[in-house]
C-alpha cells in the first residue's frame, strides 16, 4: 500500500525513527478512509499525538489531521480499477501456510435429543473450519461423542423398564431424548416427596430458652434419634416436631456441623420454612404437621403416594447402575441395545448435519477411550508427572492456581479430563496437527485450563497451541433450556415450523410460477440463512436468545436481509447484459459508489481478523454493513436506467463484486445463496 509506505517514509525523514505501520478505519468516514493514531508514537518520541500527527500532515499533501489520527483520503476510482476486477476474476484464498489445524466441535451426547441450543456450536465450529481454510490452514474438523456414561444408562433403563421393543418410525434420536428426560424425572428425589432433602430427619422440640447474650437466638432442646441434642437457632421455634440437620448431614453447599454460638455448643440445624422452600419466611421454623415420629427422614413424611421414598430410589439407582455396569463390560442385552441405539442417535445426528451443511472429516467417541485413558494416566504417574491424592490419581497443579485435577477416582472410574488427554494423544500422534482448537461452551473453560496444563507436564509440545474457544448458551426469551428438564427446542420442531414459516411468508405467492422443486430449495436456502445467521451474529461470549420471529425478518440484522440483497443483485445482473469492454471506473463517483468501494476493500481484512480472534461475528457485522451500503447505491444509483451504456457497465461491474463478496461471505458463514426470493 502506497499510503503505509509514505508514512514510513516520512516518519522516517522526520523523526529519524522505524515503525511498523498500523491503520484504523476513521470513526467518522467524513475524515478520510484510512486513520493512523499517533497515541503509540507519542510515547516514543515525547511529543502530543496531535503535533505529531499535525508535523506529518505538512509532509503528506491530501492528509489531515484530526485529533490525533493522520487521516488518509484514498482515489476510490483507482482502488476500484484494481479490486474490482480482481474479485471478478474470482475470490483467492490465503496462501497455503503448512499448518495442520484439528476443529473439535459440535458434540452432542447420543441417547439424548438434538436442540436448538447444538445449533450454535454446529454453526460455529463449521464456520470456524471454513474460515481457517481460507486463511490457509489446513483443517480437520472433527466431532467427540458422549455415547457412554450414566445417562445413557438412564435412557436404556427408561426405556426398558417401560417402552421395552417399542421402535419409533422415525426421529428415533429424540425419542431416546424423551426417555431420558423421563428417566431423570423418575430418579429425581421431587419425584417422589415434596421435600426432597436428604440427610434432614424430625426432631421434637423439648424446651426453648433465650439466648443469654443474643436476643435474636433462642436456645432449643431438641430430642433426635440420637438423643438429646442443643440447637441454638435464629428462627423462631415454639413447640411440636421441626426439620432437623444432624451433624455432618451436607445442606445445600454447606455441611452442617457443631458451632460455638457466643458461648453455646449449637449441634446440627433447624430448617426454617424459607429453608425449605415452603415460603419466602426465614424467620420461623418449620413445624411439620403431619404424623410423624422422632427420627424418621422428611422425605418420607412428605413422600407422594404409598412407595417408601429411599428404597425406592435405591432400588431404581441400583437398575440404572446395573444396566451401566452392562455397557461398560461389552457384554450383556443392555450392551446390545446400547450398540443398536447408539445408531439411532448418530443416523439422526448425520442427517442434521448434512441439513445444516456441517461438516467433519472425523468422528471420535467416547466409549473409544474409557480403558487407554486411565492406562496413559497410570504411565505418567509412574514417571512422577501424576501424583496420588486420597486414593485418587490426579495432576497437582495448585502452584499454576489450577487445583488438583483427578483423573483416576478412587474407585477407579475415569473422568473426562482423563479422556480428553487420551483423545489429544491421539491427535498429536496419529493425526500430526500442529493446533487442536476446542468449540466448547464457556462452562468448560476451567476444565480445559487443566487438561492443557496436564498436557505440557506430560511433555507434549503442540499443548501450547491447544485453544478453547468458549461460547455463550442459547436461552429461550424465558430462560434456560435443559435435556434433563425437558424443556428444550427440539430440532425437528424448529426445523418444521422454520420451513413453514418461510414458505408462508416467502414463497406461497410463487406456487405455480416457480416449480415445486426451486420452492423447496429456496425455503431450505431461507431457513439455514435464518438459523446459521441468528446463532452466529452475537458475540461468541454473549449468550444467543432464540428469537425465530426477530431472526426471519425481511429487514434488520437478519439472514433472509442478506439473501435478500444477493438475490436482488443476482436480479440485476439478468437484466442488464455484460459488456465489459464498456467499464470506465473513473465514472463511480457518486458518494454511495465510493462508499460501496470502501466496503469490499475490507473483505480480506474482515477474514483474517475473523480467523485471528475465532469470531464469525465479525464477518457478520461485515456483510450486514456491505449489503447497506449496496442498498443505498442501489436506491440512489439506478443500473438500468443509467445515464449511459459506459456507467451502466461499471455500475454492473461493482454490483456484480458485490455479490461475489456477499457469496463468499454468506459461505464462510455456512449459509448457501439463493437466485431469487
Amino acid at each position: 500500500m502506497k499510503e503505509k509506505a509514505a508514512l514510513e517514509g516520512a516518519i522516517k525523514s522526520k523523526f529519524g525513527i522505524d515503525i511498523d505501520i498500523t491503520f484504523e478505519a476513521p470513526k467518522d468516514p467524513k475524515h478520510g478512509d484510512l486513520a493512523f493514531p499517533c497515541f503509540t508514537l507519542s510515547k516514543t518520541l515525547k511529543l502530543a499525538p496531535q503535533q505529531i500527527a499535525s508535523e506529518l500532515s505538512k509532509l503528506l499533501p491530501g492528509t489531515e489531521s484530526v485529533g490525533g489520527y493522520l487521516n488518509f483520503r484514498l482515489n476510490q476510482q483507482e482502488i476500484a480499477a484494481t479490486l474490482v476486477p480482481q474479485i471478478l476474476a474470482g475470490l483467492k484464498k490465503f496462501p497455503d501456510k503448512n499448518i495442520r489445524v484439528m476443529i473439535e466441535y459440535s458434540q452432542p451426547n447420543t441417547h439424548k435429543a438434538f436442540h436448538v441450543g447444538h445449533v450454535r456450536n454446529a454453526s460455529l465450529g463449521d464456520s470456524l473450519a471454513r474460515i481457517f481454510k481460507y486463511n490457509g490452514f489446513t483443517v480437520t474438523p472433527v466431532n467427540y461423542l458422549g455415547d457412554e456414561g450414566t445417562h445413557v444408562a438412564k435412557c436404556l433403563w427408561y426405556y426398558n423398564k417401560f417402552h421395552k421393543n417399542e421402535l419409533p418410525s422415525k426421529n428415533k434420536g429424540e425419542f431416546l431424548g424423551e426417555m431420558y428426560s423421563k428417566a431423570t424425572s423418575l430418579l429425581d428425589l421431587e419425584a417422589l416427596t415434596e421435600m426432597p432433602y436428604l440427610g434432614i430427619e424430625v426432631a421434637k422440640i423439648e424446651s426453648v430458652s433465650e439466648h443469654p447474650s443474643e436476643k435474636k437466638w433462642s436456645i432449643v432442646k431438641v430430642n433426635t434419634k440420637n438423643g438429646l441434642k442443643t440447637v441454638v437457632s435464629a428462627a423462631k421455634v415454639t413447640e411440636g416436631f421441626v426439620a432437623y440437620a444432624p451433624e455432618g448431614t451436607r445442606f445445600g453447599n454447606k455441611v452442617i456441623g457443631k458451632a460455638d454460638k457466643k458461648g453455646i455448643l449449637s449441634e446440627g440445624m433447624i430448617l426454617s420454612e424459607k429453608e425449605l422452600g415452603v415460603s419466602d419466611n426465614n424467620e420461623v421454623a418449620f413445624v411439620i404437621k403431619k404424623s410423624t415420629e422422632i427420627g424418621k427422614p422428611i422425605v418420607e413424611v412428605y413422600r407422594f403416594g404409598n412407595e417408601p421414598v429411599l428404597e425406592t430410589l435405591l432400588e431404581r439407582q441400583k437398575e440404572v447402575s446395573e444396566v451401566l455396569t452392562q455397557i461398560e463390560s461389552g457384554k450383556g442385552p443392555f450392551y446390545d441395545l446400547w450398540r443398536e441405539t447408539r445408531e439411532w442417535s448418530l443416523d439422526e445426528f448425520k442427517e442434521i448435519y448434512q441439513w445444516l451443511g456441517s461438516d467433519f472429516d472425523h468422528f471420535f467417541f467416547e466409549s473409544e477411550f474409557g480403558e487407554s485413558s486411565k492406562e496413559l494416566v497410570r504411565e505418567f504417574h509412574k514417571k512422577g508427572i501424576f501424583v496420588e491424592s486420597d486414593g485418587a490419581i490426579g495432576a497437582d497443579l495448585k502452584e499454576y492456581g489450577l487445583g488438583f485435577c483427578v483423573l483416576i477416582k478412587r474407585d477407579g472410574t475415569a473422568l473426562y479430563a482423563t479422556r480428553d488427554l487420551t483423545l489429544a494423544k491421539k491427535k498429536f500422534e496419529e493425526f500430526k496437527i500442529d493446533r487442536s482448537i476446542y468449540v466448547v461452551d464457556s462452562a468448560q473453560t476451567f476444565h480445559f485450563q487443566q487438561v492443557f496444563k496436564c498436557l505440557e507436564l506430560m511433555g507434549f509440545p503442540q499443548a501450547k497451541d491447544c485453544f478453547h474457544l468458549p461460547y455463550a448458551q442459547v436461552v429461550r426469551p424465558d430462560g434456560k433450556m435443559s435435556s434433563r428438564k425437558g424443556n428444550v427446542i427440539l430440532f425437528s420442531e424448529l426445523r418444521e415450523k422454520l420451513l413453514s414459516k418461510v414458505k408462508s411468508e416467502y414463497l406461497d405467492k410463487y406456487k405455480g410460477e416457480w416449480t415445486d422443486a426451486e420452492i423447496e430449495e429456496t425455503a431450505k436456502g431461507i431457513s439455514l440463512a435464518t438459523i446459521r445467521y441468528g446463532m452466529l451474529k452475537t458475540e461468541n461470549n454473549s449468550q444467543v436468545i432464540f428469537d425465530l420471529e426477530e431472526w426471519s425478518g425481511r429487514t434488520g440484522n437478519t439472514g433472509p436481509y442478506l439473501l435478500y440483497a444477493y438475490a436482488r443483485i443476482a436480479s440485476i445482473l439478468r437484466e442488464v447484459p455484460e459488456d465489459s469492454s464498456r467499464v470506465n471506473f473513473s465514472l463511480l463517483i457518486h458518494e454511495t459508489e465510493e462508499d460501496l468501494i470502501r466496503g469490499l476493500s475490507g473483505f480480506d481484512e474482515t477474514v483474517k481478523k475473523a480467523c485471528e480472534t475465532y469470531s464469525p461475528h465479525i464477518l457478520c457485522t461485515y456483510i450486514y454493513d456491505l449489503t447497506k451500503r449496496f442498498s443505498r447505491m442501489y436506491k440512489e444509483c439506478s443500473i438500468l436506467h443509467a445515464e449511459n451504456q459506459e456507467l451502466q457497465q461499471t455500475r454492473r461491474a461493482l454490483v456484480s463484486s458485490t455479490g461475489i463478496v456477499i457469496k463468499e461471505c454468506l459461505s464462510l458463514l455456512g449459509i448457501p445463496v439463493v437466485q431469487r426470493m
